[in-house]
Parts: C-alpha cells; structure tokens; sequence
C-alpha cells in the first residue's frame, strides 16, 4: 500500500512538471527574436560587402555588436549555417532542436520544440530549396 501511494504520487507529480523547453510562451518568444536575428544575418549576408570569415562575425555584424539581441539565447546553443547567399538559424538545448529558421522567410520555420519528437541539434533546412 506503501508503495502504491508512492507511485500515485510520482504520476500525479510528473504531470504537473513542464521543462523550460515545452513552455509554449517561452518559445513563441524565442522565435520571434530568432526570426528578427535570422532576417538580419541571412540580410548582411547577402547585402554587405564585407566578407565574413566565421559565423561568428557574420552574426555580430547582423546585430551591429550589439549583443544583447543575443542575451535571450544565451543558455542554448544558437548555430548559424550558410548555405550559399542563404542563413538559417538552429535554436539547441544541450543536443536536442528547438527552433530553425530561413532568414528569408517572413515566419518562423520549424518548431522542433512542438513536435512530440526530440529532435538533434542539427540543421534540416534546406535553404535552396525554401528560398529561391
């Protein structure tokens, strides 16, 4: 009886428990910024004429060196991919996708998040095929 009650507790327990990552206000939210992050970086990409020689610039030079536009992605993995003259922006907790997203879309593109399957962190647009 002892351990029934336990058991009875843990179920009923476990379904009041929501992971940071399944909060559906929480990753509207970080769409949309990684959306505005998205447009920007896959714009400079495109119409900047430097040339970037990392990611990592490309990124900084999206936000204008302002990094607090990146301080909301902060505790995840934020991955930017090139893909000829396109960006797409991959959203990570730890090993697993969040959100992806084409700068040259007008929405956000994939919530991993939503999906009911974990997905990895690794990029799955194919920006040839989704812009042009």
């Amino acid at each position: 009886m002892k351990h029934l009650l336990c058991i009875s507790l843990m179920v009923l327990l476990s379904g009041c428990y929501t992971p940071k990552n399944n909060n559906p206000e929480v990753m509207a939210d970080l769409a949309s910024q990684l959306k505005d992050i998205a447009t920007a970086v896959d714009g400079t990409l495109k119409f900047s004429e430097t040339s970037y020689s990392t990611t990592d610039e490309l990124l900084k030079a999206a936000v204008k060196n302002d990094l607090s536009k990146l301080a909301p992605f902060g505790e995840y993995t934020l991955i930017v991919n090139v893909q000829d003259d396109n960006a797409v922006l991959l959203l990570c907790d730890a090993n697993t996708a969040l959100i992806e997203d084409a700068g040259c879309t007008a929405q956000s593109d994939i919530q991993h998040w939503g999906a009911g399957v974990i997905h990895q962190c690794k990029i799955t647009i194919n920006a040839q095929q989704l812009c042009n």
